[in-house]
């Protein structure tokens, strides 16, 4: 097998990839037994920029089968660096006679490739910035644990009757149920994402759960100053869904909506049915609203809204960023879709909508 580099291929055992380098079709030649990319032409090269194409590249999957055919095979294939996302396309795959390597053609246009492997990697900046921003979200409370175990072991505060250890072990609790709910939202978008919540459905009264969420977040409210209650009429029908998921729900959104009113604010939850007899379930306030540009944002995993540096509010205020993703990925496992109506100055509505087919009676 000729020893070729990705930068400095050797022409004169392979002259045809003198003529494959100016097409403007992408093209990759990778070893037959693992994948590996040890040349690829200047289109295909562009996909990934320069900064990745340093990195080991692999076709996969590979395997000598695809190298033994006459012709060539197409099927889906994934291109993957050492860095930066992986690359999902339809190629054309065919040996190259004599040397143990495989040919690999896309066959979709190079700008959409482009567009897909530039979007993957906005993607991939987005998840790294995320991470940095939960190591954050996990560090404090949990230095926060640590500090306030210690003062409790080492008995800081005085005698140990002092009411201000009880003070110390309430502040562990409230940042242990922080770090929980945040570890409880990540695995539960990994599940989604994975194709693996499954719902347990039954019949589901939302004055029921509305009433259940609002008396879990009934002393979240009194301590933010902020009036919370429900406005939902009589006649309202049944959802075949599931109760624990709805609840997650909306306890996310008026978790949301409380953390974002200001105290002598107002967040309610309200529900009507629409014209094609869907339900929606809703969450208003008359908070500090957003911009309605960035809306898909708050929406969007691994992404957050509210900048630190520039925003009066505290990192821990901010929460993960998980809940409105999370809620949005909830309610469309159960075939609805969330809306979100807010501006500036004007408060945040937001809608879940169940279809028709999920309305009992």
């Amino acid at each position: 097998m000729p020893s070729l580099s990705v930068t400095m291929p050797d022409l004169n055992r392979l002259p045809a990839l003198e003529l494959l380098a100016g097409l403007a079709t992408p093209l990759w030649l990778a070893r037959a037994e693992d994948g590996g990319v040890v040349w690829l032409n200047g289109t295909a090269r562009a996909l990934f920029g320069p900064e990745a194409v340093g990195g080991s590249l692999r076709i996969e999957p590979a395997g000598p089968a695809v190298a033994t055919a006459g012709t060539k095979t197409e099927r889906a294939v994934i291109v993957r660096g050492a860095d930066g996302p992986p690359l999902a396309l339809t190629a054309r795959i065919g040996p190259v006679p004599d040397c143990g390597l495989i040919l690999v053609e896309a066959t979709a246009d190079s700008a959409d490739l482009k567009a897909q492997a530039l979007e993957l990697a906005a993607a991939n900046r987005r998840k790294s910035e995320y991470v940095h921003h939960l190591s954050h979200e996990l560090r404090t409370p949990l230095t926060a644990v640590i500090g306030f175990a210690e003062i409790l072991r080492d008995r800081l505060l005085g005698p140990p009757d002092s009411p201000r250890y009880g003070e110390a072990a309430a502040q562990i609790v409230a940042a242990g149920d922080y770090m929980l709910e945040l570890i409880n939202n990540l695995l539960d978008l990994a599940r989604i994402e994975a194709g693996r919540l499954d719902l347990h459905e039954e019949e589901c009264p939302p004055a029921l759960i509305v009433d259940a969420t609002l008396s879990m977040m009934a002393d979240r409210a009194e301590r933010s100053g902020v009036t919370l209650s429900a406005r939902l009429p009589d006649d309202l029908p049944v959802l075949w869904a599931d109760p624990s998921l709805v609840r997650q729900m909306l306890t996310n959104l008026v978790g949301n909506a409380l953390k974002f009113t200001a105290a002598g604010g107002h967040v309610t939850v309200w529900a009507e049915c629409d014209a094609d007899g869907g339900l929606v379930l809703a969450v208003a306030d008359d908070g500090r609203g957003m911009p309605p540009d960035r809306i898909p944002q708050a929406l969007t995993a691994f992404a957050q809204l509210h900048d630190p540096a520039h925003d009066p509010m505290t990192v821990a205020q901010h929460g993960s960023g998980l809940g409105l993703p999370l809620t949005a990925a909830l309610v469309e496992l159960h075939g609805g879709r969330i809306a979100v109506d807010s501006a500036p100055g004007c408060g945040t509505t937001v809608r879940l909508r169940f279809p028709p087919e999920r309305v009992v009676g």
